[in-house]
């Protein structure tokens, strides 16, 4: 077994240094409101500390921190996997905003419950130029992108609510079919540059843009969302969204709205059917 001391030479970082940046990341009101993250996040990082990373396994985290009985079989039961995925979610929106500046970067890599832990990455210039943004390979029938959306907030659970919108629905949507996505982050490099669509279109080759905005108003939110035909600058899909907004319920929220475009984009393609077609709805 590792001992703790090994362990943390490796990471760099002294027990006293990771704590404090726990308390940064819990004092986040994504955080502050979820006991549940924080339980896990404390979990595994204390028993990675203390040399036992090789126990975090989903049944020690379910019987430990999620009260699951001693019969919980993961095979069976996936809310270890559901509460990981939400956690490394709230961290890379936490890391976003909030905690950019933070002296220590925690995550959790995908394929395990394990924590990393980081020096923060330099902050890339972005007065990069769009031609020199390298084209991603078209291997499907259709590209597509999604825009970051519009919001003019200055609370930091908003902003992060409204960025990581943009990043779960570019995700989800690189998982259908005949659909090639254009990376966000790569997107988020271009909306600084311009607004065009048709100069976005030249940039990376997309042809289709999911684009939009979110407002706020007291614990309401209001999600707008359209598709854009780059050839022609039509509208050819929007959506409204309205939502009981809360930072403990964020997640759902975002899954709600993600769910719906997948599920118009699996049932009509991007366009909505053969031809461009304008559908406009609105959804509570």
């Amino acid at each position: 077994m590792v001992s703790t001391q090994e362990h943390l030479t490796e990471t760099c970082f002294s027990k006293q240094a990771v704590d404090q940046q726990l308390e940064r990341i819990f004092s986040d009101p994504l955080f502050a409101s979820s006991e549940i993250l924080k339980r896990f996040l404390t979990f595994v990082v204390e028993e990675t500390l203390s040399g036992r990373a090789n126990t975090i396994k989903e049944y020690t985290i379910g019987t430990q921190v999620l009260n699951k009985s001693l019969n919980f079989t993961p095979q069976s039961d996936a809310i270890v996997r559901i509460h990981a995925g939400r956690l490394r979610r709230a961290l890379h929106q936490y890391y976003e905003y909030t905690g950019k500046a933070d002296p220590i970067c925690i995550s959790i890599p995908t394929g395990s419950y394990v924590p990393a832990f980081s020096a923060p990455q330099p902050v890339v210039d972005n007065e990069v130029l769009i031609q020199n943004i390298p084209l991603l390979p078209q291997k499907k029938n259709i590209v597509i992108a999604v825009a970051p959306f519009s919001q003019f907030e200055s609370d930091a659970a908003k902003i992060s609510f409204t960025h990581a919108l943009g990043v779960q629905l570019s995700t989800e949507l690189s998982h259908t079919e005949n659909c090639s996505v254009i990376a966000y982050y790569t997107m988020c490099r271009i909306a600084k540059q311009t607004i065009d669509i048709k100069e976005i279109a030249a940039a990376v080759g997309v042809q289709y843009v999911f684009t939009g905005d979110v407002q706020f108003q007291k614990d309401n939110c209001r999600v707008n969302i359209q598709l854009i035909d780059t050839s022609s600058s039509e509208q050819v899909w929007g959506r409204t969204y309205k939502k009981k907004f809360s930072v403990m319920k964020v997640f759902d929220i975002q899954d709600d709205i993600v769910r719906d475009v997948i599920s118009f984009v699996e049932r009509h393609g991007v366009t909505g059917g053969k031809e461009p077609r304008i559908v406009i709805a609105t959804v509570a």
